[in-house]
């Protein structure tokens, strides 16, 4: 009996072992950094201010918010980061319910500072952090950090993000490592997927597959879809049905069901739906819990094609009933 659980003990710790190893050893999964030769032309600088500003909300992250003025617009110097987040954080602003962070979480300074920003990073490691959640050093990003909605971004529009982004006046601004606590650590680990060739450009005149990528990138399934709790993985039947919680200070709100269900925007027609888009072109006070987590104010900037193709998109898919879901979801 000694001897079988002799056995059995050397086994588990083989096991142990074997999975610390597959885990810090070949997690994530990565390939190296893409050699990308960018041509920076006024053009492509200015597609990805479009996007960086419009489409992307890039700063919206990146970027301390006043959530005194409506839609929390960023607050210079844009890009800089922002403070951490850790176990004894109060909420700010729109927060998905988490209160503490289990951990610490600091969003990164992606300015041009070769120290404290990415001014060192090649274009294709940054190319790489956006679309395959893959830092410089190797690490998985933490999901908060939406790469798994930028995954199909086309290597012209990530070139073009990586053109302006070059622009950014640099700022010194550090932020410390993040520490996460088990099982984060391990999880984050899992979800990186390298991608295996180029992305070429869509056809915008495919009014739909381009709305279809439109609501990825510019992170319309992010919010309005929900998903596996724990999770980066949308809810099986949910996508774009809402219902999503979002804080607003102490209130709860919940994202809009995007289906065309009488819930959600069955009885909108496309005007009604790009003429919303246009209501709130400048930031304006208010109180917190009257905010919106949608940043109306950026999105007022997306041009009536690429709002046109969002709708035509959303217009395809199966219509849901919209069902408000708690934090436990």
């Amino acid at each position: 009996m000694l001897k079988l659980l002799k056995y059995l003990t050397a086994g588990v710790v083989v096991i142990v072992a074997g999975g610390a190893a597959y885990f810090w050893g070949y997690l994530p999964k990565s390939r190296p950094a893409p050699v990308m030769n960018i041509t920076y032309t006024p053009e492509l600088v200015a597609k990805g201010e479009y996007l960086v500003n419009e489409v992307l909300l890039c700063f919206d992250c990146h970027s301390s918010r006043d959530w005194t003025q409506y839609s929390g617009p960023a607050i210079p110097p844009l890009g800089a980061g922002r403070p951490c987040i850790d176990e004894n954080s109060k909420p700010v602003g729109v927060n998905f319910g988490m209160g503490g962070f289990p951990g610490r979480l600091c969003i990164r300074n992606i300015t041009m500072d070769e120290e404290t920003g990415i001014g060192a990073w090649t274009d294709g490691e940054i190319a790489r952090a956006i679309r395959e959640g893959v830092g410089r050093d190797g690490e998985s990003l933490f999901p908060i950090m939406p790469w798994f909605m930028y995954t199909e971004m086309t290597d012209e529009d990530v070139s073009a993000v990586i053109a302006y982004l070059r622009t950014i006046p640099p700022v010194k601004s550090f932020r410390p490592e993040r520490k996460l606590d088990f099982p984060l650590n391990v999880l984050t680990r899992l979800y990186p997927e390298p991608l295996d060739g180029p992305i070429p450009a869509i056809d915008k005149s495919d009014t739909v597959t381009y709305g279809r990528y439109l609501t990825k990138i510019a992170r319309c399934e992010f919010c309005h879809t929900p998903r596996v709790r724990r999770s980066v993985d949308p809810l099986p039947g949910r996508l774009m049905a809402g219902g999503v919680p979002f804080f607003m200070g102490k209130d709860m709100h919940y994202s809009k069901n995007l289906t065309s269900h009488p819930s959600g925007l069955g009885y909108w027609t496309k005007e009604m739906f790009i003429q919303r888009f246009r209501l709130a072109t400048e930031p304006f006070p208010v109180k917190e819990e009257n905010n919106s987590e949608m940043n109306w104010v950026e999105f007022s900037g997306m041009s009536d094609a690429d709002l046109g193709a969002i709708w035509d998109y959303l217009m395809t898919l199966e219509p849901k009933e919209l069902v408000l879901l708690d934090r436990a979801d």
